[in-house]
């Protein structure tokens, strides 16, 4: 019976959680990121079903993770992690949404292009380190 009301406040933070202005900016800029990241492949020419594929599944999962991060931090009264990790995500989705913007041709300011660029750089760095984390872990 315990579990019960523990699901059912679960719950309930979970249908708060879709109130949460941060969750719903994330959910559209996941939204555009996807619709641009498909004019871009076709305006390009370079659509790929297993990018595709690969893409949503990440962005699915990226939502999830937030939605989980959030949904515990929420329950667990501390609302500023959940926050954090949807700032985080919305960040890197703008970031998407300007390289696919410059991608497609679209007037970019000029001044932001470095940023971007910089942007992508940091991004392959992180992951590079992460994967190679990972990859000493199994070695061991």
């Amino acid at each position: 019976m315990a579990n019960d009301i523990e699901l059912r406040l679960l719950n309930e933070h979970l249908q708060s959680l879709f109130k949460s202005p941060y969750i719903q900016i994330l959910l559209w800029l996941v939204f555009f990121d996807i619709l641009s990241g498909y004019i871009k492949a076709f305006k390009l020419k370079k659509f790929d079903s297993k990018t595709s594929t690969n893409g949503l599944l990440r962005h699915f999962f990226g939502v999830a993770v937030v939605m989980v991060i959030a949904l515990y931090a929420r329950a667990l009264g501390h609302r500023e992690l959940g926050i954090t990790a949807c700032l985080f995500f919305i960040v890197s989705y703008i970031g998407s949404l300007m390289e696919n913007w410059e991608a497609l041709g679209l007037p970019f300011p000029e001044a932001m292009k470095p940023y971007i660029n910089q942007m992508r750089k940091n991004q392959e760095t992180k992951i590079k380190k992460l994967i190679m984390k990972e990859v000493e872990k199994y070695d061991d």
